[in-house]
């Protein structure tokens, strides 16, 4: 019990303490009477802001007892007839519940910071379990592969190529790997859409091959493979009544089809076929081998979807370090609806900052993160300092619960820092506020756009 609440024997001890010190050395003033700081108030403040609301309280109140009680056997009696007397007892309460109230808040604030960051880490924990099953893959994919590349450079360079987050450059690293780890020589990728499969890329494709660009859900060896989610070969038709039917339409589609999965387990969104590839390498081995890289394929779509995912739901804007122009619309959707409820004031400030196509890319990235950094500086804490995604109007800040003077204050105090440290800067401002004529978020901006031109 006590190890578990310290603060059941420290309080009584110090202030065991503090009596023993008053009453050897100051004697003459019983529980430091007429001393100011009174001593009490170390115990108040130590318990206070160590334990808390129960321990300042309990400190308090002790401080207050012992501060009445000494008074009362060992000083005049007459003391108590002043309602004076009283105060410095009751502050000694007060004071105690005040100071524990203020730190337990602010250990809430702790708490719920210690969480956030305890599920950084999970995050982190989850994203370093992602890495070490693409690890692993990568080994058993060596192990298994190696015969069949030119060297383990190649095998390296495919790798580290699925690794990539980027849908758009994930693609042809897929077909360009299963080209060089199977020999086939020519590739695609069709994509699910409303009307079948369609070709999103390829690898090797001549001039002269004439390849259909848009398949039926259930046509041809990659319909097929698309609809049923497994491999599919001409040699599954070579054969049967079947195959001889259907022959022609499906030597003039692909050899070898298999579905493209967004996770092992995921929806199918598109089919990977092999056109043509060398007679040697058209067996069992080259077809597990396909089956093991799609399983990784997969793997690799459904980590890009879900950095592509998080992407969509970045608040700040990694290049500038202020909010997102997706955070900013979605904040002035809010706040705009919370003006017209309750008539709160709103405004926007437009940047506009000319001449911007006139620098090269590491030009206007310095510029503009100069210009984000004094945004963010000037204007107050609750304002959404934003990338507004605008050739020329790069920046945008939201202005909460600002007046039309609020509003044009920040604008001059903008332009004045601007023109301060940025001398050869070029740029205007544009200003709006809500108002009850302003009925929607576009006829907002539309006002602060109308504004710089003026």
């Amino acid at each position: 019990m006590l190890k578990k609440y310290p603060a059941l024997y420290e309080i009584p001890l110090l202030y065991l303490i503090l009596y023993v010190i008053n009453h050897y050395f100051f004697s003459e003033l019983p529980a430091f009477l007429g001393i100011d700081p009174h001593p009490f108030w170390i115990g108040i403040l130590l318990f206070g802001f160590r334990y808390g609301l129960i321990s300042g309280l309990s400190a308090g109140i002790v401080a207050a007892s012992l501060y009445v009680g000494i008074n009362w056997f060992q000083g005049e009696r007459y003391i108590f007839e002043d309602l004076t007397f009283y105060v410095l007892p009751s502050f000694f309460i007060i004071g105690g519940v005040m100071i524990g109230l203020g730190v337990e808040r602010y250990q809430k604030k702790i708490r719920a910071q210690e969480n956030e960051v305890v599920l950084r880490q999970k995050n982190e924990e989850t994203l370093q379990e992602e890495l070490k099953t693409i690890r692993e893959i990568n080994r058993g994919l060596e192990k298994r592969i190696v015969t069949k590349m030119s060297t383990l450079i190649t095998l390296y360079e495919g790798a580290r190529r699925l690794e990539t987050v980027e849908l758009n450059d994930l693609y042809p690293a897929i077909l360009e790997f299963i080209a060089k780890t199977t020999g086939a020589e020519e590739l695609s990728l069709y994509l699910r859409d409303n009307n079948g499969w369609s070709v999103k890329t390829n690898y090797g494709w001549k001039e002269n091959r004439n390849y259909h660009r848009q398949l039926k859900l259930n046509e041809g060896i990659a319909g097929l493979a698309g609809a049923g989610n497994k491999i599919v070969t001409i040699r599954d038709f070579i054969g049967s009544n079947r195959g001889a039917q259907e022959l022609p339409q499906l030597l003039g589609d692909c050899l070898i089809a298999g579905p493209l999965r967004k996770g092992e387990q995921g929806e199918v969104i598109g089919v990977l076929c092999i056109h043509t590839i060398p007679f040697l390498n058209f067996n069992s081995a080259t077809i597990n081998l396909f089956s093991f890289i799609l399983e990784w394929a997969a793997r690799a779509i459904k980590r890009a979807y879900y950095v592509t995912e998080l992407k969509g739901r970045e608040i700040l804007d990694p290049d500038f370090r202020v909010y997102s122009k997706k955070y900013f619309d979605s904040r002035l959707r809010q706040e705009f609806s919370r003006s017209q409820t309750y008539y709160l004031p709103l405004g926007i400030n437009l940047i506009q900052i000319k001449n911007l196509s006139l620098l090269n890319p590491t030009q206007r990235l310095n510029l503009l993160t100069s210009v984000s950094e004094l945004l963010r500086n000037i204007c107050r804490e609750m304002d959404i300092v934003a990338h507004f995604n605008d050739s020329e109007i790069p920046f945008a800040v939201l202005l909460i619960t600002a007046s039309p003077k609020q509003v044009s204050d920040i604008k001059e105090k903008i332009e004045k820092t601007l023109k301060e440290v940025l001398p050869d800067l070029q740029f205007r401002i544009g200003s709006s506020t809500f108002s009850p004529k302003v009925t929607s978020i576009d006829q907002l901006i539309t006002l602060a756009q109308e504004d710089l031109t003026k």
